[in-house]
């Protein structure tokens, strides 16, 4: 009877050996099968095979390791996908701003030569036309990626959820098999949750955790839970507060919906962490930058407009239209609270490529601060809040109120924005000035002749004097009629003369009489024969630069008696001076690179700067996640070798193991013919 259970057990035993074998053939293209292999103890006094286990060869290390290698290449291979797009509209040179400005101060200069001709001044006009054009189209193909990323996002979040779900329920399936060994789990369950947890790696970074009831619990990278004992979470793609087209994304528990936990835009990982990183790092600074860079090249070519002469010998106006914008209120805020955001005329060189919060701190007052990519305050070097780039704004009357505020310390610096505030104690704005700037850019002109190519003051001396003194270096900053001498076709109490009363040997002064049309108004005193900045230099009215709005400087050596005339350009019609300054601003450091104090030289660049700044942000992120991706796309190749080198099935090796099992099954069979014989001679020799 020994050698027939022997037998017996052996069949058995190589019967299961070909089951499991065959069953790794037939699977080999099942998409999450792990190979399995089933193992037998012998029984004890040699009685034949014992019990045997049949169990997945799988290594809980290189399980894990494909996991996080899965993640980080679905991550760079997202975001690779997201900045080729950008990458590919502005590396176009159709598409490039850059050749778009050139060409607008090129058509200046063209102006510049030959400034009677009006087909010249049209010419200007056109090229501004095509250049806001170029800004708007680039700023609108950048907002429909964001909503196309939005879209994503809401796509990818259903995704986590059903996986989330699949682990959750397999959980409870295996559990509810328990671990007896009447009663053991089956295994396909376990490859179905290994399944599940690797399509999940791909859409966020994920750690698991063994608990003592079979379950495999789920955390984020982050350190959130996903799939917790006999429960989940789930995620949830929720219009941003205050601001809709910023996705959040909220981790809430299934069985209690008030359990709600925000999730960093950071460190989210996979695919979905590099939409949110690539929103941060490319989509949201390139459209801020592009904003900026179009409403400082517009209010600076409309200011220095504004300090020339037309061709119909008026104070020249704007030539674009800058667009204002509402802040996005918080839902928390009091009812119909709201701020107005506009730029300040002159000054969107102070303008960083930021969002702002406004916060009404009390029934006066309120903070404007720059945030930083992340949507947050700046921290100063010891991780406090950095007030530099917090301006505190006060209202004589009180909130809610409506009067503009413009400025905030000596410097006037509240980042060139013109704010309209009502609100009460406690209610939030996020501003966005940039966000939709470029696409909303327009002209304020059409007709050539308003394009301001001529300087608004002559200066002259009289063909008596004796001295060889001359106007030069004419300058105008300011043509408002409001506060300055300018009217709109000519010089309030002008003209202005000024006249050399000579040198005052016992003062050591050179001493200039200054006068208008109805007598004498100063007099300027130097000690030097640099006679610059005339109207600066002024001793007896403080301050008469400013309320004429223009300066000159005398160059030569004029004698006592000599007489200089400063009037109105009347007829300048072959003047380009005011051109020639607007041709200028091409050169200039006019664009802020950020809120830091504007002290620094380096902390402001041209408009060409500032382009190529941008586009070679956006190609430096494409590079990097062209790199990152061809070397996660290799790492992820070998892990996948090196996890299916075990868990894989190899058919030449099942091929192998089948022939030696069904030489095993042979031979068991062999043994119970034999014990039959045995047996039956037996029988015979008692008989």
């Amino acid at each position: 009877m020994s050698l027939l259970n022997i037998g017996r057990t052996a069949v058995l035993s190589s019967n299961t050996l070909l089951n499991t074998t065959g069953n790794n053939i037939a699977n080999i293209n099942t998409p999450g099968y792990v190979r399995q292999r089933t193992e037998f103890v012998s029984q004890q006094f040699g009685l034949g095979v014992g019990q045997g286990t049949t169990e997945r060869l799988v290594s809980e290390f290189s399980q894990k390791q494909l996991r996080r290698d899965t993640t980080s290449a679905a991550y760079s291979s997202q975001y690779l996908s997201e900045a080729s797009r950008v990458d590919a509209l502005f590396s176009n040179a159709a598409n490039s701003i850059s050749t778009g400005m050139n060409n607008l101060f090129q058509q200046i200069q063209t102006a510049n030569n030959d400034p009677t001709q009006l087909s010249n001044r049209q010419l200007v006009l056109g090229t501004s036309q095509s250049l806001i054009d170029q800004f708007s189209n680039m700023s609108t193909l950048l907002s429909d990626q964001e909503q196309f990323l939005n879209q994503q996002l809401d796509v990818y979040v259903k995704d986590v959820n059903d996986f989330v779900s699949q682990i959750a329920a397999y959980n409870v399936e295996i559990v509810n098999y328990g671990s007896s060994a009447g009663r053991p789990v089956p295994l396909d369950l376990l490859d179905k949750r290994d399944a599940a947890i690797l399509k999940l790696a791909e859409f966020v970074d994920i750690q698991t955790v063994d608990a003592k009831s079979g379950e495999k619990l789920v955390f984020m990278g982050t350190g959130q839970s996903l799939v917790v004992e006999r429960g989940q979470f789930n995620l949830l793609s929720m219009r941003g507060d205050p601001d809709p087209n910023d996705r959040e994304i909220l981790l809430t528990l299934r069985e209690n919906a008030d359990a709600k936990v925000a999730l960093s835009a950071q460190g989210i990982g996979g695919k979905m962490g590099a939409l949110t990183d690539y929103r941060l790092q490319v989509l949201n600074p390139t459209q801020q930058q592009l904003g900026q860079l179009g409403l400082t090249l517009a209010d600076s070519m409309n200011q220095q407009n504004k300090l020339g002469l037309t061709l119909n010998g008026t104070i020249g106006q704007n030539l674009f239209t800058l667009p204002s914008s509402k802040g996005l209120a918080f839902k928390s805020n009091s009812a119909n609270s709201s701020v107005i955001v506009e730029i300040e005329p002159g000054k969107a060189n102070q303008l960083p490529p930021n969002n702002f919060l406004v916060k009404i701190v009390d029934a006066t007052t309120a903070t404007v601060t720059a945030l930083d990519e992340m949507g947050q305050p700046y921290l100063d070097s010891n991780g406090q809040p950095d007030l530099t780039k917090v301006k505190t704004l006060t209202s004589a009357t009180g909130f809610p109120s409506v009067t503009p505020f413009t400025a905030d310390d000596a410097n006037g610096d509240l980042f060139g924005l013109k704010l309209t505030i009502s609100g009460v104690a406690g209610d939030e704005f996020i501003l966005k000035p940039l966000s939709s700037a470029a696409r909303e850019l327009q002209m304020a002109t059409s007709r050539a002749e308003d394009v301001a190519l001529s300087g608004p003051i002559r200066g002259e001396y009289l063909i008596s004097n004796l001295g060889n003194g001359r106007v030069e270096g004419v300058t105008v900053f300011n043509t408002n009629p409001a506060d300055s001498a300018f009217l709109s076709n000519g010089l309030r109490d002008g003209p202005y003369t000024v006249t050399y009363q000579g040198f005052n040997s016992v003062a050591g002064e050179h001493i200039f009489e200054i006068a208008d049309n109805t007598g004498v108004i100063g007099e300027s005193r130097f000690t030097t024969n640099n006679f610059n900045n005339m109207f600066e230099n002024s001793t007896s009215v403080p301050n008469l630069k400013e309320q004429l709005g223009f300066d000159f400087s005398l160059t030569g050596i004029p004698k006592p008696g000599d007489i200089f005339t400063l009037d109105f350009n009347t007829n300048g019609y072959n003047d380009n001076r005011n051109g020639l300054a607007m041709s200028a601003l091409q050169n200039e450091s006019l664009v802020r690179r950020s809120p830091d104090q504007q002290s620094s030289a380096v902390n402001l660049y041209s408009f060409n700067q500032s382009y190529g700044i941008m586009v070679g942000n956006i190609g430096e992120r494409t590079r990097q996640a062209r790199t990152a991706d061809e070397a996660n796309t290799a790492i992820l190749e070998q892990t996948t070798l090196w996890y299916e080198s075990l868990s894989g099935v190899n058919l030449d090796e099942e091929a192998a193991d089948l022939i030696r099992f069904q030489q095993s099954y042979a031979a068991a069979a062999k043994i119970i013919a034999t014990s039959q014989e045995i047996f039956d001679t037996l029988l015979q020799s008692v008989r």
